[in-house]
């Protein structure tokens, strides 16, 4: 089955308030509570471990670096979320529930929105077949499920990889919002049959999540921190001009360390000094665009017509 979109012209994007209370722009600040099976090599492999098939399996160190992000690394990133007032998105894969549900069930108490983020880690959605992307997601909704109390409403599949195939399963599954396509700064609607979601879009290139940035790139607290506040400045300016969307994702592996988390720290101290941004979550931002345009889509034009 072909989807279609429909989303705000640029050229009418000039000047056009869309975010509550006049805000500029929208800021997100995810984190993603990855897990993986360790009973073979992964075509996603933990980034900054050592991992790339010296062996089997992956090494202990290997696994032990992400254990760090449950043992140490999300309590702190909830300590920090805590003192900022922020309600995020945690993107789980369906075996963090399995294996870790009293971290996530901490977290979820305050109030946190529990994402679908895959089966596990190492799974390519793009590369299953329709019935094995059909049990993947089945499974990891079951499994957040147990943990939440409530269905996950969005879905991010692992490394931002999906299909038609995934687009049509998780419409059917009941999904309400979607975050791996990367074609656009502003949330649009994505027409699977009679179904619409809300699409947020992702951005791997020049991709602003830790991963890029504290992995492959800086190992500095000060660098990293001014990487970050430079990126969110010049979205704020181009914001004063067509509004926007903000998107900064971390992994408790990667920020939940003393130094990396004072970078997240930083950059969040940076964000809140600005009093007409809104700092929300995925499911914030796709029920305020589903109220706010889905009555403004023309289906046949692809447009949401602002006009008006």
């Amino acid at each position: 089955m072909a989807f279609t979109t429909s989303r705000i012209p640029f050229a009418d994007r000039k000047g056009l308030p869309v975010w509550p209370n006049g805000a500029r722009m929208a800021v997100l600040v995810y984190t993603a509570p990855e897990q993986w099976i360790w009973d073979g090599n992964a075509p996603i492999a933990p980034l900054g471990t050592f991992a790339a098939g010296r062996s089997a399996k992956p090494s202990l160190s290997t696994r032990s670096a992400v254990s760090y992000g449950y043992n140490v690394g999300l309590p702190r990133l909830g300590e920090i979320f805590r003192e900022f007032g922020m309600k995020v998105t945690l993107w789980a894969s369906g075996v963090t529930a399995e294996q870790h549900p009293r971290v996530l069930a901490d977290l979820l108490r305050d109030g946190h929105e529990l994402g679908a983020h895959g089966y596990w880690q190492g799974q390519v959605m793009a590369s299953l077949s329709r019935a094995d992307q059909e049990a993947a997601i089945g499974k990891t909704v079951q499994l957040l499920t147990s943990v939440a109390g409530r269905r996950p409403t969005g879905w991010v599949s692992p490394a931002a990889e999906s299909n038609e195939d995934t687009l049509e399963l998780l419409a059917a599954a009941g999904f309400d919002h979607h975050g791996d396509l990367q074609d656009d700064e502003l949330p649009y609607f994505v027409h699977v049959g009679d179904t619409d979601l809300v699409e947020i879009p992702y951005r791997l290139v020049g991709n602003l999540n830790d991963l890029s940035l504290l992995v492959r790139n800086v190992n500095s607290v000060s660098v990293a921190t001014q990487l970050l506040t430079d990126a969110f400045d010049a979205y704020y300016r181009a914001a004063g001009d067509r509004p926007l969307l903000f998107n900064y994702g971390t992994h408790p592996y990667v920020s939940g360390r003393p130094d990396t988390s004072q970078i997240l720290r930083n950059l969040l101290t940076h964000i809140h000094r600005h009093d007409d941004v809104w700092v929300t979550n995925y499911g914030e931002i796709a029920a305020w665009w589903r109220r706010t345009f889905a009555s403004k889509v023309q289906r046949e034009s692809g447009i949401i017509d602002v006009s008006n």
